[in-house]
């Protein structure tokens, strides 16, 4: 059965029963989430213990893992007693720990927790292979404590995880607070490992320095972070961390943080003094840390007591108005439909009578106040009137459909003349007459205006009754509004046209001007490169010339080195004279040809050296003398004729100046290869100007062909500016034409 063919008393129970129904199932849906809350919170209490838990074994794990990290540091030698008995108490909350966990309904975990407690309980059973290893000094001391902060992290990942199924957000804000906590106490743990390790080696192992500063660091991070989650409790942690505990462990971490930039610092502080003193500070954050979880179980237990108050009343609540609700409705179901059956038999001989199967009406038997009552009333009221009214309307409304025909048509000179006895539609024909009057008023001044828009007159606007509203007043302020839009638009142009005269002429005349700047340019620039140019050959014949003095330098180098060779062989000769004294004639030839070619390379020595100028004034000096011991050669082959009793000692002294030359020999060949280097140094600067030069050119000539372009690109703007100027003389002749209202 559709809606439509539902009867009225079956519409009215559907109507009356729904909100029943609907309220019904929204108290059950209420109740049921209140229910689920306090399920909800129920299993986050047990997971609060089951965190106790956690936080009991992970501070046993914590000092477990700094007198690990001491006895290693210690190569064994300290915390072996101290080791011993916290495996103990860690292997008691360890064993706590697995017993709660097998209680527990793994489904109640988050789902990250889940995965956290089972690698948990797998890195546990590896404890005693890691004890092991420690125990024989055969594991770094990295990888301990890493084992131990690995197991630490995943309980605590889990701790953390309790927030994702939090029902109350001071709650999850609680357990984020709690969290941070938890992970600067477990920071504070690392530390008392690292610490514990260092001063135990008397020294900080490799990396643990930027390890210890970052764990610092870290720690005054996550209790930053638990003040802006847990701003309730600041008060009364700062009140348990204002003891001398904390002070005499930061003492402690200075002497650690001065040895920044000395790898090698030593540390006087017993590692088990370190290791005790930053045990009560942990065990103040223990406190903290039991503080904190009881405050949040405490919170949700409250939480839980809510929410079964609040499920027991509304289950009261809910069969109080549910039973109410029905009572009401049946009651008052009964009177509707009560009235609506009387009014139904009303309407019906009512419309018999229109109908004209009846010709009198009677009165609809309904006395009761309610708005039935009132509607009975009002017929039997205007029953004794419809007879003669009615065919008084039916023939206004008549006349008017007719002239509303003609207004579909655009006809709006017709008006409704008929009388009606309802004062409802003598309103109705009085507005659409009305209504005419006013529309064609508004036609006629918008005609009126538009043809002298067409006639290019925007001087005037439409003017219209104050009463027109609506679309007709927006179609007429549209249109007044389309006239000023004209009219701002011609005083625009006009002004655009002016301004634009204007700049044209002034854009010529500075055009003209940049077009004779770029010319002169042009002319100057190719006047530049012609000098460069000339620079340019200037300096490559500069580098020939470099180029022959080095060739000539080498012809030196070669008659010096041939220079060295004779003075060499003139010693040798000297020792000649020594050992054949009877040979002493053929020995002066010797003497004399030695001196003869002696003299013609000391000359050809001094000519090299005038050729070589500034550099070469040394080894004239040295050519000089060549040419006097040349002469002092034949001087003695002479003497040798003469006095052969004193050949030997002559030879002797022969043989004493043959090594000063040699040594003469040996200073101008250095002066030689000062002067190549020189001369090597100005061929290369020549070369490099040379192409700096070239560089110069190159960059000209770039410019000179730029200079063109703009030169050209002037005289095409020019062409563009006397355009311009004749746009806008036709932008001002068109406004002319117009009429408008100049600003």
């Amino acid at each position: 059965m559709t809606l439509n063919n539902m009867t009225i008393k079956n519409k009215i129970r559907l109507v009356s029963t729904t909100p029943v129904i609907i309220l019904f199932i929204v108290s059950i849906f209420v109740i049921y989430l209140a229910y689920d809350k306090k399920t909800k919170l129920e299993e986050l209490n047990t997971l609060l213990t089951f965190s106790q838990k956690i936080s009991l074994l992970v501070h046993e794990t914590q000092k477990e893992r700094g007198a690990s990290a001491g006895f290693l540091g210690s190569s064994g030698k300290d915390f072996k007693d101290i080791l011993a008995k916290q495996r103990e108490l860690t292997n008691e909350k360890a064993q706590d720990f697995i017993s709660f966990t097998k209680s527990l309904d793994a489904t109640q975990f988050p789902d990250s927790g889940k995965e956290y407690i089972s690698t948990a309980l797998s890195e546990l059973d590896k404890i005693s292979a890691i004890r092991g290893s420690i125990d024989n000094l055969n594991i770094e001391t990295k990888k301990a404590i890493g084992y131990y902060t690995n197991i630490n992290k995943l309980l605590l990942d889990f701790v953390a995880s309790l927030a994702s199924i939090g029902v109350d957000q001071h709650i999850i804000n609680d357990i984020s607070a709690y969290y941070s906590f938890l992970m600067s106490k477990e920071r504070a743990g690392i530390e008392r490992a690292v610490g514990s390790n260092t001063f135990a080696q008397k020294t900080f192992g490799k990396g643990m320095f930027i390890k210890f500063v970052n764990l610092v660091d870290e720690q005054n991070i996550f209790l930053d972070n638990f003040y802006i989650y847990g701003f309730i409790y600041k008060d009364y942690v700062k009140e348990k961390l204002d003891n001398p505990v904390i002070e005499e462990v930061q003492k402690m971490r200075d002497i650690l943080f001065s040895s920044e930039g000395n790898p090698a610092a030593k540390f006087d502080v017993d590692a088990k003094y370190w290791f005790q003193t930053i045990t009560k500070k942990i065990n103040i954050l223990k406190e903290i840390d039991d503080y904190l979880i009881n405050n949040i179980k405490n919170e949700a237990n409250v939480l839980i007591d809510k929410s079964a108050n609040l499920v027991n009343m509304l289950s009261i609540i809910l069969a109080i108005v549910v039973s109410g609700t029905i009572s009401l409705v049946l009651f008052f179901n009964k009177n509707i439909m009560d009235s609506i059956n009387k009014m139904y038999v009303g309407i019906e001989q009512f419309m018999a009578y229109l109908n004209k199967d009846i010709n009198e009406l009677n009165y609809v038997d309904i006395h009761d106040n309610g708005e039935l009552g009132k509607l009975a009333r009002l017929v039997n009221e205007n029953i004794d009137r419809i007879n003669g009214d009615l065919e008084k309307d039916l023939l206004c409304v008549g006349e008017a459909i007719i002239t509303l025909d003609k207004v579909e048509k655009g006809i709006y000179s017709c008006r409704v003349m008929s009388e009606a006895a309802n004062p409802q539609v003598v309103t109705f024909a009085k507005t659409i007459n009305k209504m005419l009057d006013n529309q064609q008023e508004v036609i006629g001044s918008i005609l009126k205006t538009l043809k002298e828009y067409a006639d290019y007159n925007y001087l005037n606007s439409i003017h219209v009754n104050n009463n027109i509203t609506g679309e007709s007043k927006e179609m007429v302020d549209c249109i007044n509004i389309l006239g000023d839009a004209i009219t701002s638009m011609l005083r625009d142009n006009k002004k655009s046209g002016e301004i634009l005269l204007k700049g044209s002429n002034k854009l010529i005349r500075n055009v003209d001007k940049l077009n004779s700047a770029s010319n002169d340019a042009a002319a100057r620039l190719e006047e530049t490169a012609a000098a460069i140019e000339q620079i340019t050959g200037n300096i490559a014949s500069s580098t020939e010339n470099v180029a022959k003095m080095a060739q000539f330098v080498e012809k030196l180098t070669k008659a010096a080195n041939d220079g060295e060779k004779l003075a060499n062989e003139t010693v040798n000769s000297m020792d000649d004279i020594n050992s054949q004294v009877t040979a002493i004639n053929e020995a002066i030839s010797v003497i004399d040809q030695i001196s003869f070619q002696t003299n013609i390379l000391s000359l050809n020595a001094a000519v090299e050296a005038a050729t070589a100028g500034e550099a070469g004034k040394g080894f004239a000096v040295v050519a000089q003398e060549v040419r006097n011991l040349a002469s002092r050669s034949a001087e003695a082959a002479k003497s040798i004729k003469d006095i052969v009793e004193n050949a030997t000692i002559k030879a002797n002294n022969g043989k004493n100046i043959a090594s000063k030359m040699i040594e003469g020999y040996n200073q101008l060949n250095e002066n030689i290869s000062n002067t190549i280097s020189l001369i090597k140094d100005v061929d290369h600067s020549a070369k490099e100007q040379r192409d700096g030069i070239q560089q110069i050119s190159d960059a000209v000539n770039s410019l000179d062909k730029q200079t063109q372009i703009n030169a050209n690109i002037a005289s095409e703007t020019n062409d563009i500016a006397q355009g311009t100027i004749e746009l806008a003389n036709n932008v001002v002749n068109a406004t002319k034409d117009k009429k408008f209202k100049e600003a």
